[in-house]
Order: C-alpha cells, then structure tokens, then sequence
C-alpha cells in the first residue's frame, strides 16, 4: 500500500497521494507524477529541508524544496517517494508532465457561499440586537438590558427548531413528490444505540440509513427509506403517525410561546423604553 505523507516546510506543503506528488508552494498547487520524479533527497546541515529533482532531457533539472521541515519527517518522506519511483522514468523534461490543479475551497468558503443569504441575514440580525441591548443599557432601567440577551437565547433555540423542523419537512414532501421508496432491512446497532437500516437502490447499490422510521414488517424488521434521485445522498425515513401528531399538537404551540416570550425580551424591551 501506497504511504500517504504530507510534509510541511516553510512555505510549500508536499503531499504523497497515490501515483503522483502535490506540491503546495506559493500559493500554486502542482501534480507530479512520479515518472517525472528523478530523485527525492534530504539536504541541509541538520536534515531539515527535502529536494524533489525532475527528470532532465540533458539541461539543468528543476528541483522542489520543502525547507525548513523536521528532520524526521524529511527522511520517512524522502524513503517513502523513492519506495514508489518506477525504475524507467520519462525520458522527457520533468516539468513537462507537472501539472496545475484547482484546490477545493475550504469547507468555511463553501458554507459562505452556499448559504450567503443566510449569513448576511444573521450578520444584521447580530448588528440590530447589538445595537439594541447597547440602546437599553444607556436609557433604560439598570438591569433592563440583560432580558433582550435572555431573549436572544430563546429565539436563537426557536430558530434552531424551526430550521431542524423545516428540513424535515422539506424532505418529507420532496422525497414524497421526487423520491424512490425502498424497504430498508434492520441490520444492527450503532455504539450511540441508533438503529441500522440496509437496503438497495434502485441502481443496484447497497446503501445505509441510520436513525428510526415507520415499521412496515417485523419478521424481517424492516422500514420505508426514501430518497430523491437528484441528491441521492440525502435519505428520509416516514416516521409513525403519532410523531407528527405529536409535534403539531404539543410541539408547536410551545414553539409558539418560545417566540413570544423571545420577542417580549427583545423589541417589547425597545418599545418599553421608548415610550417611557
């Protein structure tokens, strides 16, 4: 089995990944296959820096540095690319096959951008709470602005139930309208006790869900697991009647009361002070 090293230096980040190198220096990521590796050493007075030299069509190579690395990590780098050099290399200059690759954005970026509206929204709405406890704190009665920080608890709570509750919703009648419904066998425990459920696709592959569902057969256990051909990955199981009565009977008008007290804590506390 291939190692999968990845050796930090000053600057440059030198990952072994399969067949080929990627090299992180400057801010420019590069693929090199190991064919264009002519050699992979250990320099410097204490060990700490790793040349990676490329194949030569007869003029000066180009030669990676990773400097300023340990000592340690240099040599099991060093012995591990050259286990995995082949004994015939290109003939052809390295830095020819050397390619450039697109990085993946870091997951913070990805949620940015995937969810732009709803930070922006959450970002005003930090702004205008701020600006309101400050409001109070300065004109209201001391100890007045320590309910909209209450408030604020209680509200953030109610929003997170409402997005938790929402997306089961939205799965609910997504998968309801676009979904393939497939009976999904019991098959054990997880170590948090949730229930493993297997089944197979439509495409034919053996799939995975975890967490509970409405019971269709006992001998085998067996429930419904839905999902919907243009996000595959994303797995909805109907739950037994009596959990959404539950919800919408006793649920929700809590849910409504959360609200209330939250925004009696908030903007009643504004207007109390301004028409004081």
């Amino acid at each position: 089995m291939t190692p999968t090293l990845i050796l930090r230096g000053r600057g440059t980040t030198a990952h072994l990944e399969g067949h080929s190198l990627l090299l992180e220096q400057n801010g420019t990521h590069r693929r090199i296959p190991m064919r264009a590796i002519q050699e992979v050493r250990a320099a410097g007075a204490r060990g700490d820096t790793a040349e990676i030299e490329l194949t030569s069509a007869g003029g000066d190579p180009t030669v990676f540095v990773v400097t300023r690395s340990s000592p340690a990590a240099v040599a099991a780098f060093v012995s591990a690319v050259t286990s995995v050099l082949p004994e015939q290399r290109t003939p052809r200059d390295g830095i020819e096959l050397v390619s450039e690759v697109t990085p993946e954005a870091p997951a913070w970026h990805r949620f940015l951008t995937r969810h732009s509206g709803t930070v922006a929204a959450a970002a005003c709405a930090l702004i205008l709470w701020a600006a309101l406890v400050v409001y109070i704190a300065t004109t209201g009665e001391p100890g007045q602005w320590l309910m909209p920080l209450f408030g604020a608890l209680i509200l953030l709570a109610a929003g997170r139930y409402l997005q938790l509750a929402g997306g089961i919703m939205h799965d609910h009648w997504s998968t309801r309208r676009h979904g393939i419904t497939v009976a999904a066998t019991s098959a054990g425990r997880t170590s948090a006790n949730k229930e493993i459920w297997r089944f197979t696709d439509a495409q034919g592959r053996e799939r995975t869900y975890v967490g509970s569902g409405k019971t269709i057969s006992h001998e085998p256990r067996r429930i419904e697991v839905r999902y919907d051909p243009r996000h595959p990955d994303k797995l909805y199981a109907p739950q037994p009647a009596l959990v959404y009565v539950v919800v919408g009977v006793v649920v929700t008008p809590m849910l409504a009361g959360l609200l209330a007290l939250g925004l009696w804590l908030t903007l009643w506390q504004l207007l109390d002070v301004l028409m004081g």
